[in-house]
């Protein structure tokens, strides 16, 4: 029986105010809204007079606009570096085909060409973006963008760069820019970069998406630079006989116990590399498994050494997710599962995407909660504001009230049709988002469609209400499903993505902070559940680099569905098939 004071969530409730996007499309003969195989005249706008070239600093970033209509090579402080490598290149983008799915443009070619008076268009407003792959590692130092756009007006773009580590992140958000037909934006990168890829994002703009001609300079780097450089990491084996562990965690008491969550309903202990044969808990009966359901996240309360609580997340027999308090106690210490006291009850409309990712704030000791959006997108619950799924709570488990307490600095608080526990939404499946213990900052590594895997950044300093734009965007990329136009200014971009070339899920997930390799310190690591790679994500540093910079460091070879760290802040992997806890450690 559950208490009487459980919150039970009908998840699919609608919010009382439906909001309607009228999408209105234009047809102006000029720049942007040209066909994408007719060359575009310069234009010029009665009453305006083409602004004299200029020289601004756009997020200590180098940029320049030449002038409007002249096609030319913007005003330059110094030339480049490199060569126009832009011959080695070819061009990304997927359009809409047959049944409204994404194909790959056979005309992007047209931004490559060459020739200014050729322009490449999407046929779509913002967001969009167009990626430029390149046939080899090169030292990039300038990307230059030819611009098309009828009516000139502001816009926003972001420059993305992959380094070859099969992970591209964001290098600088250029935002609201004055520009018109004709003018060239100069980016320069200093000091330059090895890049594999870039992409140019366009998340606002006044007409469709295009471009008349992208340069790209760079040289070729050392030979000792340009092969791949193996994994800083190994993987080795700490203990064998888990079945389809989910996570890996400690239990911050001093007692140096490390701790796995298997999916069928057990936690199990491991105590010197030797798991032990009881299970700390075991509540299988009570549990249905498996594909995306289960048992799957544990939290223990900040203060375990003293009152001996733990939070767990599990699906329960009629397929919704459940968040129970339960107390530990005994020699040797165990769980009573009639310990149990349920918190929080999440109807989930489907057997996949339900979350489940459980952590503490280590400095506002609240409990975060991860909610995904049940599998079913076209009911879109992660854009939903009375629906708790495909969001990310915020409650207060610590105090007297029960079964918990909403904390009043949550953003949704005194907002209409809004669910109080709201913290950020717009997710799809946020598996083993991390808090870095030394910043207070938040990583949520956001499972993809079919295009992208993703990972968003909140700093510690947000006071919530992030939207991290499922289902309207996968990624950087409009979702293939959904119209994403027009709404793009209220939602937070990732900071890092890959597609589906190097896996097929993201999980993660621990801030490395373990005494050590310096080289690792601060760096969010994160998996791939299918390939095993393992990636280190480190965030911008003021003094010394400006850009986030993902490094692949360990290759597992196994499906990985967790990353995770005993209390000294090692490092600790688990293999989901194998059912092997791995520890990270340098070569």
């Amino acid at each position: 029986m559950q208490p009487e004071s459980v919150r039970r969530v009908n998840t699919s409730q609608k919010p009382a105010n439906a909001l309607l996007i009228l999408f209105f499309f234009s047809l102006v003969p000029m720049g942007a809204c040209l066909p994408v195989s007719q060359p575009a005249e310069s234009s010029s706008i009665p009453g305006e007079t083409a602004p004299a070239a200029a020289q601004s600093s756009i997020a200590s970033l180098s940029l320049s606009l030449s002038q409007s209509g002249s096609r030319a090579a913007a005003p330059q402080i110094h030339p480049p570096l490199g060569e126009n490598i832009t011959a080695q290149a070819y061009g990304l983008f997927y359009k809409r085909g047959d049944g409204g799915r994404q194909v790959v443009d056979d005309q992007t070619y047209l931004a490559l060409d060459g020739d200014p008076d050729t322009i490449w268009n999407s046929g779509l407003s913002a967001p969009q973006w167009y990626a430029i792959i390149l046939d080899q590692l090169y030292e990039v130092d300038r990307v230059e963008m030819v611009v098309t756009q009828f009516p000139p007006g502001i816009t926003t773009h972001e420059l993305w760069i992959g380094n070859g580590s099969g992970v591209r992140t964001l290098y600088r958000r250029l935002s609201d820019l004055h520009t018109e037909d004709g003018q060239t934006l100069v980016v320069d990168i200093e000091p330059p970069l090895l890049a594999s890829e870039l992409m140019i994002l366009t998340t606002h703009s006044t007409s469709w998406v295009a471009w008349r001609e992208f340069r790209v300079f760079g040289t070729k780097p050392p030979a000792s630079d340009s092969e791949p450089k193996p994994p800083p990491l190994a993987t080795r084996r700490i203990a064998n006989g888990l079945n389809f562990p989910v996570q890996v965690t400690h239990a911050g008491d001093g007692s140096g116990r490390i701790f796995v969550v298997e999916q069928q309903g057990r936690i199990r202990s491991i105590e010197t590399g030797s798991v032990n044969d009881q299970p700390y808990l075991d509540i299988s009966e009570r549990v249905s498994c498996c594909q995306e359901q289960g048992m799957l996240n544990v939290a223990f309360s900040p203060t375990f050494a003293e009152d001996r609580t733990l939070f767990v997340s599990y699906t329960n027999l009629a397929g919704d997710t459940v968040i129970s308090r339960f107390t530990a106690s005994g020699e040797p210490e165990r769980v009573e599962p009639r310990s149990e006291e349920t918190l929080l009850v999440l109807h989930q409309p489907g057997r996949i995407h339900n979350g489940g990712q459980l952590a503490f704030g280590p400095r506002d000791g609240l409990l975060y909660i991860g909610s995904g959006d049940g599998g079913l997108w076209h009911q879109d619950t992660a854009q939903n504001p009375a629906s708790l799924l495909g969001k990310i709570l915020r409650i207060d488990v610590t105090g007297t009230q029960r079964p918990y307490a909403v904390p009043p600095g949550n953003p949704y608080t005194s907002v209409d049709g809004f669910r109080d526990e709201i913290w950020a939404m717009g997710l799809r499946n946020p598996w083993g988002f991390a808090f870095d213990r030394k910043t207070g900052d938040l990583f949520i590594p956001d499972t993809g469609h079919t295009k992208r895997e993703e990972v968003n950044f909140q700093p510690s300093s947000s006071h919530g209400g992030e939207n991290y734009g499922w289902l309207l965007r996968e990624g950087t990329i409009c979702f293939e499903l959904w119209h994403c136009g027009m709404v793009e200014d209220e939602l937070h971009s990732p900071v890092a993505e890959y597609d589906r070339s190097q896996g097929c899920a993201i999980v993660g997930g621990v801030v490395h902070r373990a005494s050590g390799s310096r080289n690792l310190q601060g760096l969010f690591l994160f998996a791939d559940f299918c390939s095993g790679r393992i990636w280190g994500l480190k965030r911008p540093q003021p003094i010394y680099d400006k850009m986030w910079q993902a490094e692949l460091v360990a290759e597992a070879g196994v499906p990985i569905s967790s990353i995770g760290e005993d209390e000294k802040g090692n490092v600790y992997a688990t293999g989901y098939q194998d059912g092997v806890l791995y520890l990270l450690e340098q070569k």
